[in-house]
Parts: structure tokens; C-alpha cells; sequence
């Protein structure tokens, strides 16, 4: 079982509660945060995702946001596992008809989704990533149904969010001040503390895996009665990343966008050589747009596996997607996918932003595979090229 350690919070009383590093903070929470469900762990899951879109000169998120990024991030996790369909709270609360809540606000919400999607007619799209089943309800007769219920859903959730998660989850042992966000600025939203975001944006890749364990944890917990399974199965069903990737026959027309060669190295991708790279690393941001992937071989991918483009393969890749914007565009829409190159530009700003000038990147230079510091040059080139 994976050991977080903290460190205790020490009060002065003369000069009111201590703020902590935001960090330090977030290890607190994974390891002494009272929790019932999976609420909190949802909140920060929400924030790391929503954090590298944030601009730092004006560091707030919208409840909707929130609101919007909740769903998209749980809307697989009403998967059936092994025919079970997985709680996540063990609260019961009685609603004002009488009935009885089982299960989180959002995750309430998405099973009423899903089975709308089923007396639609359209059993295909539950088990489909939350942007395609957007992308599917355009232009049909249940479009209007679909949008109704998605507003209303957000609407619950976002409510759901400030009452509990968002209210709740800086309070501590020790009672510290807030380190994350200030609670007091504006009820429609959040403005994260300036080394909060910076913190959250830097080390999200290190965060994302722990906050994801204790959440495969709490629904081991809350689910122990009928599942007898290793924390580690819940874990790839919860978060897998395979569950967001594209089908065979896109990657089969990407292949053919970039010319049947891989864009970093240039060397030809025969037939099932191909291997989906995601350009800003999974670990980082969870980026699904077509823009964010590109077909390499399985050395390549490998080679690179979660590090950063250093600024020659940043520069292949942006050379990549404006020459092809059209036809990746055309692909997206054709497989019901999702497309927006200036999300993906700007939370990979906002990354490289954030990075020391120390962190390794990845490049392919004269037929070598290499992992070199950024460098403080490399960072303005990278910057300047995300930003034209």
C-alpha cells in the first residue's frame, strides 16, 4: 500500500492559522482528509485538470467549469465493472420525496445520462468518451433532450460542488488557512492562490497518480461488500487511459495525415507499427483533443514516454498540426472525436510555463533519442513558438 508522509502543521496562535505550501497541502488531504465518498478526491482531480488552462494573471475558475470538467472526469466510471456498477459515496441521504441517495451528486447525475442515451436508442455511446457522445448528439432528433438534461445535470452538480468538496476540502487537522483557493472571493467560482496554480500546473504529473490510487482506494472501500478484487484492477477500469483513445481506423487515417511517417524521427510506420503518442503527456493533462496525438513507432514512444517536447520536436509538431489542421479537423469530425488546437496550445503554454529550467524534454537529434534539460533558452523558444 503506498505510504504518504506528511508534515506536521505547526500553529502559532499569535499569528493566526498557517497557510501551508499548496503542495504540502494536497499530501494532507490524501492522507488525514476526512472523506465518505470520493467528493474531495474529485475536486482535485478537477483542479488538476482545470489548472494548466488557468491564465495565472487572472487565476480563477468558474463553478461551471468545475461543474463541467466533474462529469467529463467521472462519466467513465459508470462503466459496470464485472457487471458491477461501482458506488462512490457510502452515504445514504434521504432526498425531499422520500427516496434514498445512494451515490455522489455527479455520479447520480451521470446514470441518468447514460440511460437517457439507452431510451434514445443509442446503447453505442455510454461506454464512449463524454466528448464523442457530444459530438454524436449533434444534428439528431434527441439533441434538445440530450442538452436539457446535460444543463440540468451541470446545474446540480455545480451546486453539489459548493456545498460540499469545494467548501470542505482545505479543512484539516490543525485547522490551516486555506493554501489552495480562497473560499471568500466569489461564490460563482474559485480563485486559486498564484502558487497554488503554479504548483498544481508544475507538479500535476507527480500529484494525478496519488490523488487517482486514493480514489481506486476510497471505491475498493465503499464497494468491499460485492467486489473482492485488487485495488490495482478498479484503478485501470477507473483511470485507464486506454478507455480515451481513439479507435483503430482513426489511427489508421492519422497515420495517413502525417504521409505514413512518423513527424519527430521522419522514419516510415508500417501497418500495426504505429503507436498513439499523446504530444503533451497523459501524465500532465488530460488532453483527448485529435490535435494532442500523433502516430510514432513503438520505440519512439517509448523513448519519449511522459517527458516534455524539447523545442526541435515542439517546433515538428506545431509545423505538424497547422500544415494538417484541416484534415485532422475533417478526421475528428468523421470519427465523432474532438478537436481544438488552441486548448491544446494553450495548457501546453501554461506547462512549459510552470517547468524549471531543469526539467528534462525530449528530442530525436542525428539519430539519438535524447532527454536534456529545457534550458532557460529553451523554455522562451518553446514559449514563443506556443504563442504564434
Amino acid at each position: 500500500m503506498l505510504a504518504l508522509r506528511s508534515v506536521p502543521v505547526t500553529l502559532d496562535a499569535s499569528d493566526g492559522p498557517a497557510r501551508l505550501d499548496p503542495i504540502q497541502g494536497v499530501l494532507e488531504i490524501l492522507d488525514r482528509a476526512s472523506m465518505t465518498g470520493t467528493n474531495k478526491l474529485g475536486l482535485l482531480l478537477t483542479l488538476l485538470d482545470l489548472a494548466p488552462t488557468v491564465d495565472s494573471d487572472a487565476p480563477a475558475i468558474t463553478r461551471t467549469q468545475m461543474a463541467e470538467r466533474c462529469i467529463e472526469i467521472h462519466w467513465e466510471h459508470a462503466r459496470p465493472y464485472q457487471g458491477v456498477t461501482l458506488r462512490q459515496s457510502s452515504a445514504r441521504k434521504r432526498r425531499d420525496d422520500g427516496t434514498v441517495a445512494d451515490d455522489t451528486t455527479v455520479m447520480q447525475e451521470i446514470h441518468r445520462l447514460r440511460e437517457l442515451l439507452l431510451d434514445c436508442r443509442r446503447g453505442d455511446l455510454p461506454d464512449k468518451p463524454l466528448g464523442v457522445v457530444k459530438r454524436s448528439a449533434e444534428g439528431t432528433t434527441w439533441h434538445s433532450r440530450w442538452e436539457e438534461s446535460l444543463e440540468t445535470a451541470l446545474a446540480r452538480v455545480r451546486a453539489s460542488l459548493l456545498k460540499n468538496p469545494v467548501r470542505l476540502l482545505q479543512e484539516l487537522p490543525g485547522k490551516p488557512a486555506p493554501f489552495l483557493y480562497d473560499l471568500e472571493s466569489d461564490t460563482a467560482g474559485l480563485t486559486l492562490f498564484p502558487d497554488a496554480l503554479q504548483g498544481l500546473t508544475k507538479f500535476g504529473g507527480v500529484l494525478r497518480p496519488l490523488v487517482e490510487f486514493r480514489f481506486a482506494q476510497a471505491v475498493m472501500r465503499i464497494n468491499r461488500e460485492t467486489l473482492q478484487l485488487p485495488v490495482d484492477d478498479v484503478y485501470s477500469h477507473l483511470f485507464g487511459r486506454e478507455r480515451v483513445m481513439p479507435p483503430p481506423k482513426m489511427r489508421e487515417r492519422l497515420i495517413d495525415i502525417q504521409s505514413g511517417r512518423c513527424i519527430y524521427t521522419g522514419d516510415r510506420l508500417k501497418g500495426a507499427s504505429g503507436s498513439l503518442d499523446h504530444v503533451v503527456p497523459w501524465s500532465r493533462a488530460r488532453l483527448s483533443q485529435i490535435e494532442n496525438f500523433v502516430m510514432t513507432s513503438r520505440t519512439v514512444n517509448s523513448k519519449k514516454s511522459d517527458s516534455l517536447l524539447a523545442p526541435t520536436a515542439m517546433e515538428k509538431w506545431l509545423h505538424h498540426v497547422d500544415r494538417s489542421s484541416d484534415d485532422l479537423r475533417e478526421c475528428a469530425r468523421d470519427h465523432g472525436w474532438m478537436a481544438d488546437l488552441d486548448s491544446v496550445r494553450r495548457v501546453a503554454f501554461h506547462i512549459y510555463r510552470a517547468a524549471e529550467a531543469n526539467t528534462g524534454v525530449w528530442s530525436f537529434e542525428n539519430g539519438e533519442h535524447r532527454i536534456e534539460p529545457l534550458g532557460d533558452k529553451g523554455k522562451r523558444v518553446v514559449l514563443n513558438l506556443l504563442q504564434d
